[in-house]
């Protein structure tokens, strides 16, 4: 397929350093690692904003039109691309474009400083070894993605892997893409339906990109029932992580004893990420366990009980 991709937006996504490009008519933000920034000299009109934005979405396999003005892609080279066409949602056509890195970095060289202190590394690579379930937790950049799918290779595991936009790809990670509905209104497949329909494969480890909705109920069941898994979430500390679980499970009508005696026995572990002017790092290692009725996250290293707002 022949695109009409700038050159500048080649070069910048051929740079190892950039790892946002946020695209309008009005602004253009770049982050190179140490925070976004505006770039005069890379605006786009509005029109050509929207013919990049169905190219992008196009080489993704998706579409993107008046009916469906939002959608989100994977790209070979490590690309998300999400893209909001000018509608009634928005004024304006907006590109959002996520690089990670297309070589899977191992964990040697992820776990080093400022990413991780000296026992952070050791937990982790322990976690690894171990096999334990866990679940990583940051803001958006943070590198949870990034985390996990380091976890995850180098391993003889059977992982299948579950995601809104496959990202986990390796060689040992089988990876189903959630499907949204055709022009006709059907055939859309979710993460629920996916966390299921994966557990008929033989999974050594089930893994989900991220939880968010009713896929999470899925998972806690399977990891209560003798699978192991993994996860991400968005939270800002492993104190916010019960919060957050407990919000979305608040739309789904488990009890909440029953709920925080599930996420209990799956998780064996949290891991807090955090990423402050474009320095990403562990912020903390943890465990779920139930005080005084309520479900908490006790931090491992150095041990100091994270008390829930």
């Amino acid at each position: 397929m022949q695109t009409q991709i700038p050159e500048w937006l080649l070069e910048l996504i051929d740079n190892q350093n950039v790892t946002d490009i946020l695209l309008s008519s009005a602004t253009c933000q770049i982050d190179f690692g140490e925070g976004l920034s505006s770039q005069q000299d890379h605006l786009l009109t509005e029109p050509e904003l929207q013919l990049l934005a169905r190219e992008l979405i196009e080489l993704g396999g998706r579409r993107l039109d008046h009916a469906n003005p939002f959608a989100d892609v994977s790209l070979p080279g490590g690309l998300r691309v999400h893209a909001a066409l000018k509608s009634g949602c928005s004024e304006q056509t907006q590109i959002s474009i996520r690089l990670h890195n297309s070589k899977v970095k191992n964990l040697d060289q992820l776990l080093q400083e400022p990413f991780v202190t000296r026992s952070h590394r050791n937990q982790i690579l322990q976690i690894v070894e171990s096999g334990d379930s866990f679940l990583i937790a940051g803001a958006t950049g943070s590198g949870k993605t990034t985390l996990l799918k380091a976890m995850l290779s180098g391993t003889n595991q059977r992982v299948i892997a579950v995601e809104d936009v496959t990202e986990l790809k390796t060689e040992n990670i089988i990876c189903l893409q959630t499907r949204t509905k055709n022009i006709e209104g059907q055939g859309e497949i979710s993460l629920d339906q996916l966390v299921r329909e994966s557990l008929r494969m033989r999974p050594d480890r089930l893994v989900v990109g991220e939880v968010r909705g009713s896929e999470l109920i899925s998972m806690l069941q399977a990891l209560n029932t003798g699978h192991r898994g993994a996860t991400t979430i968005h939270a800002n500390s492993l104190a916010q992580v019960p919060q957050r679980l407990a919000t979305i499970n608040a739309n789904f009508g488990v009890s909440e004893n029953a709920f925080m005696q599930m996420v209990v026995s799956a998780f064996d572990w949290v891991i807090a990420l955090d990423c402050v002017n474009g320095i990403r790092s562990v912020a903390g290692i943890g465990k779920f366990r139930i005080q005084d009725g309520q479900l908490e996250v006790f931090e491992q290293q150095p041990e100091k009980k994270l008390a829930l707002a």
